[in-house]
């Protein structure tokens, strides 16, 4: 069976635009998923710098995992809920003051690498440093944060 040249370019053109909105819904899809994910860091952000650790907590899976990497060794702080409310309880008894915002961050996937400017107050004087930190979401909440070595800002 032969199909009619108009006929067949028309289905081409269907085709192709099909294509298109899909390939523009799925740019549109990847770009919500970045922007949910860097402002669910955010949310944590916010409640990590009100010290609010139950607010904090409603940004975490279970199973959250809290990380840090040392000497180049890969250290397990936390490995859920129950034990990271333990160790912010005394972060936050220790360091009274401290507080975090995001300078940068890139967002792959399900992944996001933050620059992160923790500030803490000493004698009266505020001093910050910058350290990188990944974090992984999985179904929209975070489930671990790698700490990397501090720098100067």
């Amino acid at each position: 069976m032969k199909i009619p040249t108009a006929r067949f370019s028309a289905c081409v053109r269907y085709a192709f635009s099909i294509l298109v909105a899909l390939s523009v819904f799925s740019f549109q899809s990847h770009a919500q998923q970045a922007t949910a994910n860097l402002d669910r860091i955010a949310s944590f952000m916010q409640a990590y710098n009100a010290h609010d650790i139950n607010a904090m907590l409603l940004n975490m899976t279970e199973d959250v995992k809290w990380l840090n990497v040392a000497n180049n060794q890969l250290v397990a702080e936390t490995a859920d809920k129950n034990q990271l409310n333990e160790a912010m309880q005394a972060h936050f008894k220790a360091k009274p003051d401290a507080r975090s915002r995001i300078k940068d961050s890139i967002v792959l996937g399900n992944t996001i690498a933050i620059v992160e400017e923790a500030f803490s107050l000493k004698n009266g004087i505020t001093s910050s440093q910058c350290a990188m930190s990944i974090y992984q979401l999985r179904k929209g909440l975070i489930s671990s944060i790698t700490y990397y070595a501090t720098a100067k800002c």
